[in-house]
């Protein structure tokens, strides 16, 4: 390694551990992102249930390929070259996409009813945000919590326009921390 590899790598490392004690909140574009794309989503089982499936499976990979590309390009804007970290992320949406498509196993070959088969998606995304909450993006645990909350409503209760007002608060909810992470883009490694 060259002289000036091995400085830019040494100020990437202490600016790294400068970093570690900002509130990192995420990229706001990606929270705004993932706000609309949850409005529709949500909504889709209540008034076009057949097209959920389909715009989630597209939307779901689009728009995490997208969550990567704004991530990547808003740490090397800050100057942030954390490949765990970066790894991290990578590793938990994924588990999370895999997830997602084990709860649609029951639904594809018929061993679940949609009105119950459907919640499983809720509660696989109340752990995913969740769990990314505890370890990535502490706004995301909250996020996290309100789908848990909304499954077990779903499950026991079941009323009427239960998905579009789910994901009415919980794009609302995506939308705030948007807001809030205005200004503070710089990912901090934990």
């Amino acid at each position: 390694m060259n002289s000036s590899a091995r400085v830019r790598d040494d100020l990437g490392y202490v600016a790294g551990v400068l970093r570690r004690h900002d509130h990192y909140r995420g990229v706001p574009a990606i929270y705004f992102m993932w706000a609309a794309i949850t409005l529709v989503g949500f909504a889709l089982p209540d008034f076009a249930p057949r097209s959920a499936g389909p715009y989630w499976l597209v939307m779901g990979i689009g728009g995490g390929l997208l969550s990567w590309w704004l991530g990547v390009r808003t740490a090397r804007r800050a100057g942030i070259n954390d490949h765990a970290l970066g790894q991290r992320y990578a590793r938990h949406w994924v588990i999370a996409g895999i997830g997602y498509l084990l709860a649609a196993l029951p639904l594809i070959i018929g061993q679940a009813p949609a009105t119950t088969g459907n919640a499983a998606f809720l509660l696989v995304g109340g752990l995913a945000y969740a769990l990314a909450g505890v370890h990535l993006e502490r706004p995301l645990w909250w996020i996290g919590l309100l789908m848990l909350l909304a499954y077990v409503v779903m499950v026991i209760f079941q009323p009427p326009y239960a998905w579009t007002i789910t994901g009415a608060v919980i794009a609302l909810s995506l939308a705030g921390c948007g807001w809030t992470a205005i200004g503070s883009c710089t990912p901090a490694a934990s």
